[in-house]
């Protein structure tokens, strides 16, 4: 028996990763940990580390298209981290040391599917093209390369910020690969920094661990014709087999009530985005599973409110809130996790807070 909040991979480094071009003014382009003292490429002026070390440890990739970037005018992403999976490629022939001793080659291509798919192929040409003008590509035949460009792009994970799950860059985790899709998963993926973990959200026993390869607050329609067009597969989890008619209206009031929370919070009304914040909590309960991230992340949101409103507040309700979202976010995230810390760390500044203002009272 597995227990809910298990690893059942810790710490999983990527084959190949890269911050997204939005998020490169906040994050180290290589551990993509948050910094306030980037420093740019001095010669191309659009990739940012945190540190030497991290410069060093990305210069095998960036030296190839330091001085080309400033030409890439579509899927400057995609074209990045293709031209990473080939420079590595080209050096281990997609073999990794991991535990469950998959390769590059053991990944679905879909092959077929992107070929006859004319957005998809498209980009692959637009991309080999680029590449091959940057002399990457040497003696690796095109038929090999279009493979590796489809494994990539089936395969690939959104990595999300540590703390508000943010979507930050991309990722090719092998033994990730093993886990298919759900709408209702029985795992998720936590990052930190580059670092991938996969946890168990349930204890009961299961046929099969997945994971979620898209956003679960979208409608049913939305996410199968999402899954088609990119994974090609119709989802069949027992959340689409309901496919509950009473779920599009479940999503409206969530995407609505979180719009209204963020603009009480904006506005500083506290207490209106504290009764908008406990609705929500209602809403994921009905439609998520309980220890996913993102729920978890929304109840330490929803401890911050609390806090900011503790004068108003029963102190029972504030301990039980505190002690609760401790829990959960320990089981959701792992106990080292940044949010867990972080969780913690208001958690015991209030108690301080309190216990100081108990002190001069007395």
């Amino acid at each position: 028996m597995v227990i809910c909040g298990t690893d059942l991979f810790s710490s999983l480094l990527p084959y190949v990763h890269i911050l997204s071009s939005s998020s490169t003014s906040t994050y180290c382009c290589q551990c993509l940990n948050v910094s306030n003292d980037l420093k740019r490429c001095s010669k191309c002026r659009q990739i940012s580390y945190c540190s030497i070390s991290c410069q060093r440890q990305d210069w095998i990739y960036h030296k190839y298209e330091c001085e080309h970037l400033h030409t890439i005018t579509n899927e400057y992403d995609l074209t990045r981290l293709f031209l990473r999976l080939i420079l590595r490629y080209k050096n281990d022939h997609g073999i990794e040391s991991s535990s469950t001793k998959r390769c590059l080659t053991d990944l679905k291509t879909h092959d077929n599917e992107i070929r006859n798919d004319r957005r998809r192929y498209t980009t692959f040409q637009l991309i080999y093209q680029q590449l091959k003008q940057w002399n990457i590509f040497d003696q690796l035949d095109e038929t090999l390369i279009f493979q590796h460009f489809c494994r990539l792009v089936i395969n690939t994970l959104t990595i999300h910020d540590t703390i508000d799950l943010k979507p930050i860059g991309y990722g090719l985790y092998f033994d990730a690969t093993i886990y298919n899709h759900s709408c209702f998963p029985t795992c998720h993926t936590i990052f930190n920094g580059k670092y991938l973990s996969i946890r168990t959200l349930s204890d009961q026993l299961t046929d099969e661990w997945t994971i979620n390869y898209i956003d679960l607050l979208e409608p049913y329609q939305t996410r199968q014709e999402f899954l088609r067009e990119n994974y090609y597969f119709t989802c069949q989890c027992k959340r689409c087999l309901k496919n509950d008619p009473n779920e599009f209206i479940l999503l409206e009031k969530i995407h609505l009530t979180e719009q209204q929370m963020d603009k009480s919070i904006d506005k500083l009304d506290y207490l209106n985005a504290y009764e908008l914040s406990k609705n929500l909590s209602e809403y994921y309960d009905q439609l998520l599973p309980y220890y996913h991230a993102y729920v978890s992340l929304h109840h330490v949101k929803h401890l911050k409110l609390e806090l900011l409103l503790a004068e108003t507040l029963s102190y029972l309700i504030l301990q039980s809130t505190m002690k609760n979202t401790c829990q959960r976010v320990q089981i959701s995230m792992g106990e080292r996790h940044p949010l867990t810390e972080e969780t913690k760390k208001l958690c015991e500044e209030y108690r301080l807070e309190m216990a100081i203002k108990q002190k001069q009272i007395n």
